[in-house]
């Protein structure tokens, strides 16, 4: 519950804030005002601040080991946002992206931030399969590799020198074919949860439309034929729920009115318990409301 005040809160200000960026931005446009630009320049600033930290918001509402990396990026956007506020105001020599020696930690937090993000988004994806897990895992390991010989390679010189010599002895191809799996376990990850989301919908879908319930409706009498779920009486409108408990095999297929003994889909022998024997001996739990 306290989560959700705080995400409401922050969503709040950052609508506020994009009001005021479209006021600014009307005025600059009709004043040419270089002040007004400036202001126009530090909200998109903020914004896009806000933004990745409400996106990081997600890893603090979860595990307590994703709480050091939420804080952390926090900490990096602050610095971003302060750095860029900065540049665009003058208003330090030393704390300005023309500084010297400020590409170093400015480059270091974009590439951390990017791959927070990046294994986050990655983590949200809910898969069912093992092999799908597999892939994504190893989409998450090289974005991890690759953020910190990035960074690494960034701020100290020594290793950068390491890792060219490194480099020299290694041939192009090998990491050719990593940045590949890197793109393709990515692109693989996505693909297959959209293909594991479809699947879970069309079996619901297709469940809800064979089973269908006769019944007299408890307020008027009348015979009707509900699907499962929400529906109405077409009569007097009584609101009735249906719910039924039918029987799923491993992979997640409905077993409705399966003739045969091996799942269609995953082509497992069912269990003698989930087998369907008879129309007749599924008793839904109606539940009426008016």
């Amino acid at each position: 519950m306290r989560n959700r005040v705080i995400a409401s809160v922050f969503n709040r200000f950052s609508l506020s804030v994009v009001a005021v960026m479209f006021g600014l931005g009307v005025y600059a446009i009709l004043a040419s005002s270089t002040m007004a630009w400036k202001a126009l320049g530090t909200m998109l600033v903020v914004i896009i601040g806000l933004f990745f930290a409400r996106l990081h918001f997600w890893l603090w509402t979860r595990a307590p080991w994703r709480k050091l990396f939420a804080a952390s990026s926090w900490l990096c956007n602050l610095f971003l946002v302060s750095v860029s506020i900065s540049s665009i105001w003058n208003w330090s020599r030393w704390f300005n992206l023309d500084a010297v020696g400020m590409d170093k930690p400015v480059i270091c937090a974009l590439v951390f931030i990017g791959a927070v993000t990046d294994c986050m988004l990655l983590l949200r994806l809910r898969f069912a399969k093992t092999l799908d897990r597999c892939i994504r895992a190893v989409a998450v390991g090289l974005a991890i590799v690759g953020a910190l010989l990035i960074m690494a390679a960034e701020v100290s010189q020594r290793f950068q020198d390491f890792f060219n010599a490194i480099w020299i002895v290694i041939p192009w191809q090998l990491g050719a074919i990593v940045g590949l799996i890197a793109v393709a376990s990515h692109a693989a990850s996505a693909i297959l949860a959209s293909i594991e989301k479809e699947k879970s919908s069309k079996l619901l879908e297709t469940f809800s439309e064979r089973m269908k319930v006769s019944m007299n409706c408890p307020r008027c009498g009348d015979l009707i034929k509900l699907t499962l779920g929400h529906s109405v009486c077409s009569n007097c409108k009584l609101a009735i729920h249906i719910e039924c408990d039918e029987p799923r095999c491993e992979c997640g297929y409905l077993l409705h009115k399966l003739t045969g003994v091996n799942c269609p889909e995953c082509g497992k022998e069912v269990v003698e318990k989930l087998r369907w024997k008879s129309a007749q001996q599924s008793s839904p739990s109606i539940t009426a409301a008016s």
